[in-house]
């Protein structure tokens, strides 16, 4: 009960890697997850493209029919919770470790490209995100992670990752900022690394009174590493945010 919450997850993962968060969520909200389409239990996109899953995901909070949800999405949900401040009413955006200054991302994308196809899928996928895990991610979790990077994740990371290489970062922040500039509910970014000199100053010109916070040597789950801390700073942040 409460007013909702809606949890996004990350690319090729699904509701299930917010399960130990929710029972504290829960206490005082009423707590959302969903599977991205080509995710967990739904079903696939006739097409993708960059930032295809926003209006997707658009239509599911339209047709809940329920109040403005606040959203918290991790990595590729942190987009896709930005995008929806942009399309839905929501009350307040908590992105988790999801960077909106993608050219670092695309030359990621572009070395393993090569890789994102047949046998050699996982094992790319694998070797890339334990990179970005980092020593302090629990071996539990490390492992929870591995088991969603199967061969059937392939079309949608071939979907939505690929057509970034057909682009630099500045014609992506073109179809991006405009979009950015709608928003006018509380956000906070929340990395486990900087993001990169100026970043925090740049999203605050891009949506106005964005928050970037840095929780440096934590990795891109930063929240799985220090579950209590998080949960903490998302009260807080709902707080400050009411």
């Amino acid at each position: 009960a409460g007013e909702p919450l809606l949890l996004v997850h990350g690319i090729t993962e699904d509701h299930r890697t917010w399960d130990s968060f929710v029972p504290a969520l829960a206490q005082t909200h009423r707590v959302l997850r969903l599977d991205l389409p080509g995710h967990g239990g739904s079903s696939a996109l006739p097409a993708y493209y960059a930032f295809s899953l926003g209006p997707a995901t658009a239509g599911f909070v339209r047709a809940l029919g329920i109040d403005p949800p606040r959203g918290i999405g991790h990595s590729l949900g942190g987009i896709v919770a930005t995008m929806l401040a942009a399309l839905v009413p929501v009350r307040s955006v908590f992105n988790v470790d999801q960077s909106l200054r993608l050219g670092s991302f695309i030359e990621v994308v572009r070395g393993i490209a090569p890789r994102l196809g047949g046998a050699g899928f996982s094992d790319a996928m694998n070797e890339e995100m334990d990179l970005l895990g980092g020593p302090r991610l629990p071996a539990a979790v490390r492992e929870e992670l591995r088991r969603y990077r199967g061969p059937e994740r392939l079309p949608g990371v071939a979907g939505l990752w690929l057509p970034l290489l057909e682009q630099d970062e500045e014609q992506v922040l073109a179809t991006l900022m405009p979009v950015l500039a709608g928003i006018r509910v509380p956000y906070l970014s929340l990395h486990g690394a900087d993001p990169g000199p100026g970043y925090g100053a740049w999203l605050a010109g891009a949506i106005p009174g964005a928050v970037t916070e840095v929780w440096d040597g934590l990795g891109h789950w930063l929240h799985r590493v220090e579950p209590a801390r998080f949960l903490a700073r998302v009260r807080a942040f709902h707080g400050d945010a009411a």
